[in-house]
């Protein structure tokens, strides 16, 4: 389980190189052989602090916001963002949620997810919850069906890394059940 030091709290345009250092490793941990190694080895730490700095600049984000788990010492963990309403018939979306690759496993990732419920719920929010997955993800998408989603959808991605990808639409119709067992 995670370490009661573990506390969440919303992003700020502070976070912005952390967060797009520890997406970059969670990439290079979760999809070599998927991206390229040139990509993962000598763009993805630039292209993500651009996309991440563009991202949390103040004003830029809207309804948007992002979660950050961090312990005692204030180091990043792991992370979720989330664009509200993206949706009209799939509801909120979960556009990214990582985990530093060595802690995987120990909580975080759950965590994160009861706390976009929660926050979600807290303010109004009734629409389901979605999120995509890379079809070779298979750990990711266990994780979020052991959290209750129903895996479908399979199209191909956005471009990441400068290719499309085939993803799975992961679906929770009830976020609240996110919080069934907390």
């Amino acid at each position: 389980m995670v370490q009661p030091d573990v506390t969440l709290r919303l992003m700020t345009p502070a976070d912005a190189d952390a967060i797009a250092a520890l997406q970059a490793d969670s990439w290079r941990s979760a999809y070599r052989g998927v991206f390229t190694d040139h990509y993962l080895d000598h763009e993805a730490d630039a292209e993500r602090r651009q996309a991440w700095r563009a991202r949390l600049q103040v004003g830029a984000a809207g309804l948007e916001w992002g979660l950050i788990a961090e312990d005692a010492a204030s180091r990043l963990l792991g992370f979720a963002y989330v664009i509200p309403d993206r949706d009209p018939d799939w509801g909120d979306y979960i556009d990214n949620l990582h985990v530093a690759p060595a802690l995987k496993g120990g909580g975080i990732g759950r965590r994160l997810m009861r706390g976009v419920a929660t926050r979600l719920l807290h303010e109004g929010s009734t629409r389901p919850l979605y999120l995509w997955v890379l079809d070779v993800n298979t750990a990711a998408r266990g994780f979020y069906e052991r959290l209750g989603a129903e895996v479908r959808d399979l199209q191909l991605s956005e471009p990441l890394a400068g290719q499309q990808h085939p993803v799975w639409r992961c679906v929770w119709a009830r976020p609240s059940t996110l919080l069934d067992d907390a």
